[in-house]
């Protein structure tokens, strides 16, 4: 077991923060009425500016950290598919889940558009964290992901 390999880590997390970046953005355009008629309910009209980016970059951060976690608790868990899922259900929960919850009952976002945002959301963290997963390797150890149908290590 060696050192955490951060230029994997890095490489995996802007692999996953793309995988997110591209899924929130067909989220919107497939939600886009329903999002434009809470903000109207709320009053807000968002201007474009560098702060319409933020959150955009804010997801590579997250996306990093989210991959650096991957390879942390691999040494409890085993490298494969298993581990990079716990993961993202534990990246979900403490993001997408919580900032969901939190819009329903405060009331600023309807209910049923947090869960369908929860939901999405959910789907395509699991996907990033499989693809940031994939992608990371440290040197000493050979990767362990196979196609379907092979047989690799267990997990």
């Amino acid at each position: 077991m060696g050192h955490i390999n951060m230029k994997r880590v890095v490489l995996g997390g802007l692999a996953a923060a793309l995988i997110v970046n591209v899924g929130e953005g067909l989220f919107g355009l497939l939600m886009k009425t329903e999002y434009e008629s809470a903000l109207n309910n709320l009053g807000v009209r968002l201007q474009p500016g560098f702060a319409a980016f933020l959150p955009i970059a804010w997801s590579f951060v997250i996306g990093v950290l989210s991959v650096w976690l991957y390879a942390a608790i691999r040494p409890r868990y085993g490298p494969g598919p298993k581990t990079a899922l716990r993961t993202a259900i534990a990246v979900w929960s403490f993001t997408s889940a919580t900032f969901s919850i939190a819009m329903a009952c405060l009331g600023l976002f309807p209910a049923r558009l947090m869960a369908y945002g929860a939901v999405w959301s959910l789907a395509e963290v699991i996907v990033a964290m499989l693809v940031g997963a994939w992608i990371y390797r440290e040197p000493d150890v050979p990767a362990v992901f196979s196609p379907p149908g092979k047989r690799g290590e267990t997990r």
